[in-house]
């Protein structure tokens, strides 16, 4: 008890060199001890470093924004598709992802998605489409996936010649992750081969509705094949030529 009060009396001498607050402070940290350096730190770090809020969206699908605050600016990222990937051919998981992020644009939001006349899938990350417009059937609007994220629509320049339903395709019938099975039953062909190149890209083209998946040929050092796919990216023909 006496080196309590001996505490306090040595605080009240120190009150004339104090102002109030540094005098009321003194007062706390002698009571309650010195505040924690690790806790004011992590305030000082979520004051003006990163805020992560969760949302809901339609009760199931969960996406986590990161907010990051400086003095002269907000920047907002969604943690649905901002992460880049890498080796896309054989992520299914990410071809699905970019598939949903695109349905999820809000021009396209309760609507069906066509695409025109071809859908270029690269191991790097990017895929590039053509749409059609949202509003306008005669309009296309050419998007591109990369770093993880939709870029915003760019217009294409069409001739009034050219027969846009001939070359469209329900998304629902491509399926994003169809590329990733092309690209697994064309390497079990050409690993096979002797002196085939790899490939790092695989796309799909549509005709009079229909999807046609490429590459068609396999090259090797010795020989060269043929293969076909069925829509979904089943081997359909194989043969040497």
């Amino acid at each position: 008890m006496k080196t309590y009060f001996s505490s306090i009396i040595c605080v009240v001498c120190m009150a004339g060199s104090m102002s109030c607050n540094q005098f009321r402070q003194s007062i706390t940290d002698t009571l309650e001890g010195s505040p924690d350096p690790a806790r004011t730190e992590s305030s000082s770090h979520e004051n003006e470093g990163e805020h992560h809020t969760t949302i809901s969206v339609s009760g199931s699908k969960t996406t986590t924004v990161t907010e990051h605050h400086s003095s002269s600016s907000t920047t907002v990222t969604s943690g649905a598709t901002a992460t880049p990937v890498k080796s896309l051919l054989t992520n299914k998981m990410a071809l699905y992802e970019a598939e949903q992020a695109l349905r999820d644009l809000p021009a396209y939001t309760g609507k069906e998605i066509y695409l025109y006349k071809t859908i270029h899938f690269y191991d790097d990350g990017r895929i590039n489409i053509k749409v059609r417009h949202p509003e306008n059937p005669d309009y296309v609007d050419e998007y591109s996936f990369h770093d993880g994220n939709w870029d915003a629509p760019k217009p294409v320049q069409l001739s009034v010649h050219d027969n846009i339903k001939k070359y469209l395709v329900n998304l629902s019938d491509v399926s994003f992750v169809n590329a990733a099975v092309v690209y697994r039953n064309y390497r079990q062909k050409a690993d096979s081969i002797t002196g085939v190149v790899p490939i790092n890209y695989i796309y799909a083209g549509f005709d009079n509705n229909k999807i046609t998946w490429y590459p068609q040929s396999i090259d090797g050092s010795r020989e060269r094949y043929f293969i076909s796919f069925t829509p979904r990216g089943e081997v359909d023909r194989f043969y040497r030529q």
